[in-house]
């Protein structure tokens, strides 16, 4: 029995050395791998934090800037007479203007230091500091400012900066993993990186027309959930491989304010479109013409074929081009059902963002036969 004891406590002992070793080994952070290469437990542990998400920010992050803007606010005096009917006829609205800061996101997409950014995050400014995440400041110029599609160009002078690829928001699909980078309140600043929020695709495609009281053209625009706070207009919303894929630029609020978890992002093919006309021209061209001389409504008597009548186009005109003829009944702009003149004139100015060059796709009624016609829209002041 003594050598059996022996050996047990032999074994016993070899054990302790050997589990002392273990854990002297990981006091130092290191464990040796069969292929002895040296792995250490921090890196093990990043490994596994990592995810799709977490690559995605370090891709797109240091693109990202904040954006603090000085602006010119108008604002009306108040009188002793504003509410006195008869007196309020004899002193007439008194205004003023002052300097008032404000913030917003934006993105640089080209290595010379073009940034994307809202448009209403830059009007009446009179000052643009650009902020990165090197924790530099620029002094921005705006090289050009659409309102319609509330898209703007900034650049800065700051050399061959990182920038980020726009990816075609074409291949967005409800439901994916998106994440809304940006400048919320005004806090880029205080940490030189964007702050995050993280949701879904809630939707595509979602179409707000054009709205008078703004003057912005938002169309087919990306649906969120993930927050969109004040300050983040003008920054990226990129999915899980850190492609971006829009431009945060709205939010839905209830009548009480404040966010419901409904953002809207401008798609990135309409962005980087606009953004490339602005570089290349400093303004967007709206001002075409179709080339129909002479239209009216039509409706058969069985009522079976309503829309619009052609009856004169001018020569050499995009109509003419596109081989409209005279007595063509016009039954649908783009995939938008025409009964009559009025619907026509809605869907060309008001569901869709026309400029020139843009391609219109007309469906008419001819000879008994239904023809799809494409019309490029040209300038009209080509044509002056």
């Amino acid at each position: 029995m003594q050598p059996f004891k022996y050996f047990i406590h032999g074994i016993l002992t070899g054990l302790l050395i050997a589990a002392i070793l273990f854990f002297l080994g990981l006091s130092k952070n290191i464990i040796t791998s069969g292929n002895n290469e040296r792995i250490s437990i921090s890196e093990i542990i990043n490994q596994d934090r990592e995810s799709a998400i977490t690559l995605a920010v370090k891709k797109v992050s240091p693109a990202v800037v904040g954006i603090n803007v000085l602006k010119t606010k108008k604002e009306k005096l108040r009188t002793p007479f504003d509410n006195d009917p008869f007196f309020s006829n004899f002193f007439p609205p008194q205004f003023r203007s002052r300097i008032v800061p404000s913030m917003g996101s934006g993105f640089v997409f080209s290595p010379e230091g073009y940034i994307i950014t809202n448009h209403h995050v830059i009007i009446n400014a009179k000052r643009i500091l650009v902020t990165t995440t090197e924790g530099r400041e620029y002094e921005a110029e705006i090289i050009g400012s659409d309102e319609r599609s509330d898209i703007a160009v900034l650049k800065i002078d700051a050399g061959d900066h990182l920038y980020t690829v726009p990816k075609s928001s074409s291949e967005v699909t409800i439901g994916e993993w998106v994440i809304a980078f940006g400048n919320p309140y005004g806090l880029f600043e205080y940490v030189n990186q964007p702050l995050i929020t993280v949701g879904v695709v809630s939707g595509v495609n979602i179409s707000f027309g054009y709205s008078p009281a703004d003057r912005h053209f938002y169309e087919r625009m990306i649906q969120t959930d993930a927050s969109i706070n004040p300050g983040n207009s003008g920054g990226p919303l990129a999915n899980s491989k850190g492609e971006v894929i829009g431009m945060n630029t709205m939010i839905y609020s209830a009548k009480e304010g404040g966010s419901t978890g409904i953002g809207f992002a401008i798609p990135i093919m309409k962005v980087k479109d606009i953004a490339m006309t602005l570089i290349e021209k400093g303004y967007v061209d709206r001002d075409f013409y179709f080339g129909f001389a002479k239209l009216s409504n039509y409706h058969d008597q069985a009522g079976m074929i309503k829309g619009v009548f052609v009856e004169e186009i001018q020569e050499e005109s995009p109509a003419g081009k596109a081989g409209f003829i005279e007595g063509d009944i016009i039954i649908a702009v783009d995939n938008v059902r025409i009964n009559s003149f009025h619907d026509m004139g809605r869907a060309l100015m008001e569901i869709r963002d026309y400029k020139v060059g843009d391609n219109v796709d007309f469906v008419v009624y001819r000879n008994g036969d239904y023809k799809r016609l494409n019309l490029i829209l040209e300038s009209f002041k080509i044509k002056q």
